[in-house]
This record gives structure tokens, C-alpha cells and sequence, in this order.
């Protein structure tokens, strides 16, 4: 029990929720970690011994049901953990069929040394790509959680290149490194000048290159650069500023994907949930959170006090969520016998 109070004690000060909800939320997050997948049947198994299985499973059902979650105080428990003064941010959407549910989730991260955490998610009730309106919706969120003097800039894939978005973001103050689609037109004034990889096409594969000046696209006076990939292919980004910086920085994008995957296959199988109510679903994704954001700074505190393999292929042997998630889920299901290492993730989580 002491044990568990302690865990209470890292969500304490960031949920405005009676104790009974702190403490249900401390044991779901215990619980994910330890059983690695979201499935309600095995969480209510490990939920609460003294408990009926079933008795658990109808407490886990009330509160998706019943508890109205502030996601914004999830958004301050995630950078009051970091210690980092300015962030660079990651947009994109992952999304799957659940029978003939389309669960669809916009979501907005901080990268943290290498790492992408959720700071702001939304379930769109569609599929397919999201619209102006929903992307400044999430970005709007962010900001007021994280503020402007602490963002260094967003990135994002093709999907979210649209004049309206940097307009946006322009407006907004948030610099920005999007790629965007190979058959951009380039405009001179009102007249049509060619799609952007004609400026490119000259270039060697994988040479990267900084077209000099501003350029016209969507309407909009942007920053280009680029490189061809392979045979007609290019990666092509648009920045509001420093676009010698860009290639640099988009690579940050590749984060979120990384996060996707811990949050689905790779860590909590999230896309194996039976929820289908997206206001349940996005609650499920706000616990989540906070499981995926213990995990990586356990895993990067391992990381800081041991030499990290690096195999052939020139990847780390064993991915940093993974580490931590590993640890974590190993003391946690021994609690008794690793007490000291137990101590030990405490002191991390509380960042003390």
C-alpha cells in the first residue's frame, strides 16, 4: 500500500480530482505497465487483488464512463516532468478499424531526447486526413498548455502543408518545418512557374540544398529546401525560417512514428481496445501518456549511467521506451524483493 501511495504521489498535485479518482488512476497506470496491454479483462485481474476480478472491471468501466478527465493537466504533468526549457513539436495521426469504427487520432508531441510525448491528442470522427480547423484546434491546446517563448518549432508531414496552416502558424508565432507534396507550384508574382523538384531535379541522391530566397507556394512567401531520395522521389520542407536548419530538425519528425509504436505493438497495444466511444477513448489515451512518459524517463535515466549497444545495423539493441518500460514492469511486478530499485524510479519520476 505504501508503495502505491507513493506512485499517488507523482499525479497528486496535477489532478484536481477527489482521492478516490488519484488513486484509481495510480493503480490503472501500475496496472498497464505491468500487464503491457490496454485489454480491460487483464488489467482488472492485476487492478486490485483484494478485489473480485469482476468487481474491478466494473470500477474500470465506471470510470471511462462516468470521471470528466482535464487533458490539459495531463499536458502540465508532461512538462513539469521534462527538464528542458524550449521544445521542438510533432503533428501527425495514426489511425485503424475497429469492426466498422474508424478510430482516428490527431496528436501533438514534444520531442524529448530523441523521444516523442504526447502533450495534446484528439479523436476525429472520420477518416482520412484532418482538416484546417482540427489542426489549428491541437495546436491552439498546445499552446496554451505550453506557451509560445517555450516552442522552438513544429514539424509535420505532407499532410498538414496548406497555405491556411502557415498562415496560421505565422500568426501564432510558431516557427515551422513541414514537408510538402513534390508537385507544389512554385508562383512568380500571379504567373506559374514550375512544380518545386524542377529546381531540385539537377541534384545528386541524398544531397540536400537550400533554394536561395523565398519562394511563392499556397499563396504564402515560405523558406524551401529539399533533396531527391530516389528516381522522382524528394523530401521537400517548408520553413517559415532557418531553413539551412530543416533537414536537421524534420528528422525529428520520425519520433511520433516511434511513439505510435510504443503506444500500439511495441508497448501497450493500444489498437487492440474494444472502446469505440471516442471521449472513453481519448481518457484511454490520456493514462496512456503518463505510462509512456514514466517509461522514457526511466529509460533515459538507465541510459545515462550505462554504455548504450549500438548493433550492426546502427540502431541501439534495445530502444529507450523499451528499457524503461522493461525496468519499470520488472520491479513493479516484484515490488517486494527491489525495493531499493523501486527508491531508486521514484526519485526519477518525482524529479528529485
Amino acid at each position: 500500500m505504501e508503495k502505491h501511495n507513493k506512485i499517488q504521489n507523482l499525479i497528486q498535485h496535477h489532478f484536481k480530482c477527489d482521492e478516490r479518482r488519484k488513486k484509481f488512476i495510480a493503480l490503472f497506470i501500475v496496472s498497464l505497465i505491468r500487464a503491457r496491454t490496454i485489454c480491460l479483462s487483464n488489467l482488472s485481474i492485476l487492478f486490485n487483488p483484494k478485489v473480485h476480478t469482476e468487481s474491478n472491471y466494473r470500477r474500470i468501466q465506471r470510470f471511462f464512463q462516468d470521471f470528466e478527465m482535464d487533458f490539459s493537466q495531463i499536458g502540465q504533468l508532461v512538462i513539469s516532468s521534462i527538464p528542458q526549457a524550449n521544445f521542438i513539436l510533432t503533428l501527425d495521426r495514426t489511425n485503424w478499424k475497429f469492426g466498422k469504427k474508424e478510430i482516428n487520432i490527431l496528436m501533438l508531441g514534444l520531442v524529448y531526447k530523441g523521444l516523442s510525448i504526447p502533450l495534446c491528442w484528439e479523436l476525429l470522427d472520420k477518416r482520412g486526413n484532418s482538416s484546417f480547423r482540427e489542426r489549428k484546434d491541437i495546436v491552439s491546446k498546445g499552446l496554451a498548455i505550453l506557451g509560445k517563448d517555450r516552442i522552438k518549432c513544429l514539424v509535420a508531414d505532407r499532410e498538414f502543408g496548406s497555405g491556411r496552416f502557415f498562415r496560421y502558424l505565422k500568426k501564432s508565432g510558431i516557427d515551422f518545418h513541414i514537408r510538402i507534396v513534390k508537385t507544389t507550384v512554385i508562383k512568380k508574382y500571379k504567373s506559374k512557374i514550375s512544380d518545386v523538384t524542377s529546381m531540385l531535379s539537377h541534384l545528386k541522391l541524398y544531397k540536400y540544398m537550400v533554394l536561395p530566397g523565398k519562394k511563392i507556394i499556397y499563396d504564402e512567401e515560405i523558406y524551401l529546401s529539399g533533396m531527391k531520395t530516389e528516381k522522382d522521389e524528394y523530401t521537400i520542407i517548408a520553413s517559415s525560417s532557418n531553413p539551412e536548419e530543416a533537414q536537421k530538425i524534420y528528422k525529428q519528425r520520425w519520433t511520433i512514428e516511434s511513439l505510435f509504436g510504443n503506444m500500439k505493438t511495441k508497448g501497450f497495444n493500444l489498437e487492440s481496445t474494444h472502446m469505440q466511444d471516442n471521449e472513453k477513448l481519448k481518457k484511454l489515451i490520456g493514462l496512456i501518456t503518463i505510462a509512456v512518459l514514466w517509461c522514457y524517463l526511466i529509460g533515459v535515466w538507465i541510459e545515462s549511467s550505462i554504455k548504450i549497444r549500438i548493433k550492426n545495423h546502427g540502431r541501439k539493441d534495445k530502444s529507450t521506451f523499451r528499457k524503461g518500460l522493461d525496468h519499470f514492469c520488472k520491479i513493479l511486478n516484484s515490488i517486494e524483493n527491489l525495493i531499493f530499485e523501486f527508491e531508486c524510479v521514484m526519485k526519477v519520476l518525482s524529479c528529485t
